[in-house]
């Protein structure tokens, strides 16, 4: 089999696209100015969109996930789409026009139109919902500067955000299915096969369920929430519990938890969601392989569960088996052999084998690494009476929680549905609100030297306008969401130590300059390998692992290379990363796999 082209892996700087400089005038008339906007979408021509007008579309136009740059790009690729697409008029979804949700923590140079469509999918009838950006330009004319269009869903066959109960289920729609006593479906070939039980695999499942989409979950640990579970104890999310829930509803997590849960409470939520949802899992089934069957155009899969072998076969494979955190990378001087050397008399672990410094209290602590893990690691062994040092290499971004949960209580609370906010903010072209969020981060950042001053004055090398879309979508981590860490380094509670480490020793390191520095526990924050084929490949095995994209990283598009969508080998897909991104691109995986049940066929993919 032939090796598949990749996607080759770009800076975000090298990616098109940027915020207008326009202002809205005073006392705009939002209706008038919706109107005029849906009018001028209807009837696409150049004059309608600004030289620099952007559209992303996520499935419903291209089949796929692009971002389209510039005016002639956008104007002859709707166009001509919206007519081999069969597209209806677009209309407004509500009275007036709105400035933008995502935006409104700076005064925003834009005004949003939510719309809806409907349009032909390969012979579906597709629902599609769309947010037309538009900008008052310096001739007075209102333009289109961006465009949002993402499917909702295939009339009379579901709705990826609404659930259905195991009774109103089906659970397949090839017919060759088969009741059990369990509420479940059993089939012969399922639709779909699942591996991995975490936030990605769940949430695929579920949205498969609500498809009506026949699939079953493979989840290796004993229960379902057990990759929460089993990782160190002093963790817990630095996000709000309400912009990680899982899909459908608001009740993942009850309201008496915290609002950044720990480990326990996001294992037991996500236990809770899949008996709620009846989620089809098998536990403590491990795959051994899984084989592309050419002929049969399905995918075999073989599992070990205790002693018991079982075969299972589907149409279509979605591996939720961790993004790239399956090989723990180490420093050179880390190695056993190199330990062995230097005689080490502590202990040398891995973040991923660490789980609690309570056997250490009061001793002499290293964290390497300064990202999220090593500074909740830091925290961990502060709060055990420990002598605590970390070691850090280049400089590191701090974002302070508290900025980010203000930002994230207006999409995510209460009063709103979560699958509205995730299109609200994770519609946006990636490269757009990654800018919205620098200016807003940078605008703070300026106001809150001191804050910033007090690290450095500590000893730790920050970079104060760092990136976090480049630390999440290109890096893949890096960065510090700050729950409290960062004061306990500036108040000296947490030491820093940024000179490299020549070679361990009996009682800890040698640095470079010559220097020791004594430990009986040191903990590697250090990262894995993202090499995912090479995860694939243990599945699905080398020759079919070469056929996939690179995974991770953007494109020169600014899309996510690989990720919930055609793998480059036939019917696999590959889901993971943020919890908020698994849950919001789960719904587009079910789609594309229930496209392909519907249709005999993959849906087709817009090139150009």
């Amino acid at each position: 089999m032939a090796t598949m082209k990749r996607s080759p892996n770009v800076k975000f700087d090298e990616v098109p696209g940027s915020l207008p400089q326009e202002s809205n005038p005073d006392n705009v008339d939002l209706s008038e100015v919706a109107d005029v906007a849906v009018a001028k979408l209807n009837d696409p021509q150049p004059d309608h969109f600004t030289e620099n007008a952007i559209w992303r579309d996520l499935l419903s136009f291209t089949g796929t996930y692009r971002t389209l740059y510039s005016r002639a790009k956008v104007v002859d690729s709707l166009s001509r789409l919206g007519t081999e697409k069969q597209r209806s008029r677009f209309e407004r979804r509500e009275e007036t026009a709105h400035k933008p949700r995502a935006a409104s923590n700076f005064a925003a140079s834009w005004v949003d139109i939510d719309i809806r469509f409907s349009l032909d999918i390969d012979g579906l009838a597709g629902e599609g919902s769309a947010i037309v950006s538009v900008v008052h330009s310096q001739d007075g004319k209102w333009r289109i500067w961006m465009l949002r269009t993402w499917l909702e869903c295939f009339k009379g066959h579901g709705d990826p955000d609404t659930p259905i109960t195991t009774s109103q289920a089906t659970n397949g729609t090839n017919g060759d299915s088969n009741a059990t006593s369990n509420g479940h479906t059993e089939t012969s070939i399922y639709d779909a096969i699942v591996v991995g039980g975490g936030q990605a695999g769940l949430s695929t499942a579920g949205r498969l369920k609500a498809l009506g989409v026949s699939y079953l979950l493979l989840e290796s640990r004993p229960e379902i929430g057990d990759v929460w579970n089993t990782r160190y104890e002093s963790l817990r999310w630095h996000t709000s519990k309400l912009s990680c829930g899982m899909p459908f509803d608001q009740t993942t997590f009850p309201d008496d938890d915290d609002y950044m849960l720990p480990t326990k409470r996001i294992g037991a939520g996500h236990k809770a969601w899949s008996e709620k949802y009846g989620i089809n899992v098998r536990i403590s089934t491990t795959v051994d392989s899984a084989r592309w069957q050419e002929a049969e155009k399905i995918w075999t899969v073989n599992t070990t569960s205790g002693e018991r072998k079982e075969t299972f076969q589907a149409h279509n494979l979605v591996l939720t088996i961790g993004t790239g955190h399956l090989t723990p990378v180490l420093p050179d001087w880390a190695h056993a052999d190199k330990v062995a050397v230097g005689g080490f008399k502590g202990t040398i672990l891995h973040a991923s084998q660490y789980m609690s410094c309570k056997a250490w209290s009061g001793k002499r602590g290293i964290v390497v690494g300064t990202a999220n893990t090593a500074h909740d690691v830091a925290e961990d062994m502060a709060n055990a009476g420990m002598q605590t040092t970390m070691m850090q290499r280049g400089s590191t971004y701090i974002f302070p929680a508290e900025w980010l949960h203000k930002s994230q209580d207006i999409h995510y609370n209460s009063s709103k549905h979560p699958a509205d906010a995730d299109k609200e903010c994770f519609t946006y072209p990636n490269k757009i609100l990654r800018a919205i969020i620098n200016r807003f981060a940078y605008m703070l950042v300026k106001k809150n030297s001191a804050r910033f001053d007090r690290l450095e004055e500590a000893g730790f090398k920050l970079d104060r306008f760092g990136d976090i879309y480049d630390n999440l979508y290109v890096r893949f981590g890096g960065h510090y969401v700050d729950i409290g860490g960062s004061k306990r380094i500036a108040d000296g509670e947490i030491k820093v130590e940024t000179t490299a480490v020549e070679s361990m020793t009996e009682d800890g390191l040698l640095l470079e300059d010559g220097r020791k520095l004594s430990a009986d526990l040191i903990v590697l924050a250090t990262g894995f390998d993202h090499d995912f084929r090479r995860d694939a490949a243990k599945l699905i095995g080398q020759e079919a692992a070469d056929q996939m994209d690179d995974f991770w990283g953007v494109d020169a598009e600014g899309e996510i290379r690989g990720h919930a969508k055609f793998a480059g080998h036939p019917n696999l897909y590959y889901h993971g990363g943020d919890v908020r991104i698994c849950r919001f691109f789960s719904r587009f995986i079910a789609l594309q796999i229930q496209a392909e049940v519907l249709l005999g066929k993959p849906m087709e993919r817009y090139t150009d």
